[in-house]
C-alpha cells in the first residue's frame, strides 16, 4: 500500500468538494463503498454518491456555505477533524467527524453535530404530520 497524507485528504474533500463544490472529486477521495455512519442520509446511499448528494443538499439549502477546519489530526489510518461551518443569515454550526481511511481514500465516517437543528434551519422541522417527534441520532 502507498503512503497517503490522510489529514491532506479529508483537507481536500473540505476544500475542493464541500467548499468548491467540485462534486466529480467525490469517487477519487472517497471508496466505493463508503458509508457516512452518522451523517443526515446515514446509511442509506453509500459511495461517491453519498457525499455528492449531501453536499448538494448543504450547499442547496446553504448556498454560500463555508466550512473551516479547526483541527485536523491523524492516527493511523483515522483523522479526527474539527469543523465549523458558517453561512449568512444561519449563523454556525460545529461539529467533529472522524473518518478511517484506506487504500488512500476515505471508506468511513462518524459525525456529531446539531442534525435536527439543522433540519429546522431548512424547514423540514422535527416533528412528522400527526405531531410524533422524530429523534435523530
Amino acid at each position: 500500500m502507498t503512503d497517503v497524507d490522510t489529514t491532506a485528504l479529508v483537507r481536500r474533500a473540505v476544500e475542493e468538494i464541500w467548499n468548491r463544490g467540485e462534486l466529480n472529486l467525490a469517487g477519487t477521495l472517497f471508496s466505493a463503498d463508503y458509508i457516512n455512519h452518522d451523517g443526515l442520509i446515514p446509511d442509506l446511499v453509500r459511495g461517491p454518491e453519498a457525499i455528492k448528494l449531501g453536499v448538494t443538499f448543504y450547499r442547496t439549502a446553504f448556498p454560500d456555505l463555508h466550512i473551516t477546519i479547526d483541527a485536523l489530526t491523524a492516527q493511523h489510518d483515522a483523522v479526527v477533524l474539527h469543523w465549523t461551518a458558517r453561512s449568512s443569515g444561519q449563523g454556525t454550526l460545529a461539529g467533529t467527524l472522524v473518518c478511517r481511511v484506506a487504500n488512500a481514500q476515505i471508506a468511513e465516517s462518524w459525525m456529531q453535530w446539531d442534525r435536527a437543528g439543522v433540519l429546522e434551519r431548512v424547514g423540514l422541522g422535527s416533528a412528522t404530520p400527526n405531531g410524533v417527534p422524530i429523534r435523530f441520532g
